[in-house]
């Protein structure tokens, strides 16, 4: 169930992180669902609607008291949406209040932050999301650097194609130009050529920039 989601048109409606403000509708919720559902019924929630009303103590518990099997936890505010630094110490509460499984969230962009949040926190796993844009590598224990640019080209061109079949042809390429910046961004691209690969029409252009790129690297 998702009570993490900022996004105004979600939250706004009080759906998403909106639920927050609304602990009776979680708790219904959750009673509602474990009792009609086989399958585990698990939550990922933030830590409140902003500063001063934190109340995630209060909504783990809700999740965990009606049939809850599993907490992820981002260590942010609705209102902090992604700035600033996440609050693991808030996390480290949840994991000791509960006794489901928790899963920690936030700030985790190297391989070494994995083992951080869950020693600091003890949670039982971690969740990644945008530590994982441009290096999904991260989720076998790599850190970017420890890719070799031949994998990164080989993966860029797989997931163009997957985005393709999903999307079709001119919506797939548009869609992943955005992931395009954070994957190059630890080589140099001359300006042009990344220019030109971020404002791409053509599919075959973008794979024939995209190999001009890779040709000169090392």
């Amino acid at each position: 169930i998702n009570l993490g989601c900022s996004d105004k048109s979600v939250s706004g409606r009080g759906a998403g992180a909106g639920l927050l403000s609304t602990p009776h509708l979680i708790a219904e919720i959750f009673k509602k669902l474990s009792a009609a559902l086989e399958v585990p019924v698990t939550g990922k929630m933030r830590l409140g609607w902003d500063a001063g009303s934190r109340n995630y103590l209060e909504v783990a518990k809700i999740i965990e008291d009606n049939g809850g099997a599993l907490i992820a936890v981002h260590g942010r505010t609705k209102q902090q949406g992604y700035r600033g630094e996440a609050d693991w110490e808030a996390i480290a509460e949840v994991c000791r209040a509960v006794k489901v499984p928790v899963i920690g969230n936030g700030d985790v962009r190297s391989v070494a932050d994995i083992e951080r949040l869950k020693s600091y926190t003890g949670c039982q796993a971690v969740m990644i999301g945008r530590g994982a844009i441009g290096n999904p590598w991260i989720f076998s224990r790599l850190d970017r650097e420890q890719v070799p640019p031949a994998q990164v080209h080989a993966t860029m061109l797989l997931h163009l194609q997957r985005m393709l079949d999903f999307h079709g042809e001119w919506r797939g390429l548009l869609v992943f130009r955005k992931h395009t910046e954070r994957y190059l961004a630890s080589y140099a691209v001359p300006h042009d050529l990344r220019r030109r690969l971020l404002t791409s029409a053509s599919v075959e252009a973008y794979r024939q920039d995209l190999e001009q790129v890779f040709g000169g690297i090392g």
